[in-house]
């Protein structure tokens, strides 16, 4: 079984299906290479699915992120590695349960896994059917 990705840029329901270079010259941090969401906050959704005959069969996961493009169109990177940084600490999250000293409660991994939550929203309905039209016709 092969498997596959597609890539789309999620602005309110609207998706726009980015290349697989242009996805890494964004995480590369090369400047311009979104320049169409420059200064904006946008979804980035990758379509996980098999491949039979190379054309799509099953999909297997949708997972979205929230990330920011600068105003030259590149990503912000004090931003991903914020996000990266949320994620490191959900490994640790299970082991480490929250703390109290006396009347201090440590809500700090209740803070972080809120901005996961956020950073990481569900896709509308609307895109979802989007992204699978994009990815069935």
């Amino acid at each position: 079984m092969s498997i596959g990705y597609r890539i789309f840029v999620v602005v309110e329901d609207a998706i726009f299906p980015i290349s697989q270079n242009i996805f890494n010259e964004l995480y590369s941090g090369k400047v311009g290479a979104l320049p169409k969401f420059a200064g904006q906050t946008v979804q980035i959704a990758v379509a996980v699915y098999t491949l039979h005959q190379r054309k799509p069969e099953t999909i297997i996961q949708i997972d979205c992120e929230r990330i920011r493009i600068l105003g030259d169109g590149s990503i912000d990177e004090n931003y991903a590695h914020k996000g990266l940084h949320l994620a490191a600490n959900r490994l640790w999250q299970k082991e480490a349960d929250t703390k109290s000293s006396g009347n201090v409660v440590d809500a700090t991994a209740r803070l972080e896994e809120r901005q996961w939550d956020q950073r990481r929203p569900k896709l509308s309905g609307p895109s979802v059917e989007r992204i699978l039209n994009a990815l069935f016709k």
